[in-house]
């Protein structure tokens, strides 16, 4: 049942981060046609949603041409979706356990 939990959370996660690195890129590029002074923060805001796998090039690119790319998009996504259970199920933890028994 555990597990159930932690995956559901995980892809729950992994949805979200899915969708904002789909519409981050079409938001950089308008801002910074239109001259924008938030295109910096949506500059940096894409590579941190980018990271590791995309940020860092670790794919072959020729093997992802044209849709292609939401493939190693969705397993960054992934990536990014199950460190960030994991995290919060330890921050959780440790919440509970320094909590005084009553």
């Amino acid at each position: 049942m555990k597990f159930v939990r932690f995956l559901a959370s995980a892809l729950k996660w992994t949805a979200l981060h899915f969708l904002a690195c789909t519409l981050i890129v079409p938001a950089t590029l308008k801002a910074g046609v239109a001259g924008s002074g938030i295109t910096e923060l949506l500059t940096l805001m894409t590579k941190v949603l980018y990271f590791p796998i995309l940020g860092l090039a670790l794919y072959p690119r020729h093997l992802f041409p044209g849709y292609w790319i939401y493939v190693p998009i969705a397993l960054n996504s992934l990536v990014w979706g199950v460190c960030l259970t994991l995290v919060l199920q330890m921050v959780r933890h440790l919440l509970r356990k320094s909590q005084p028994d009553a």
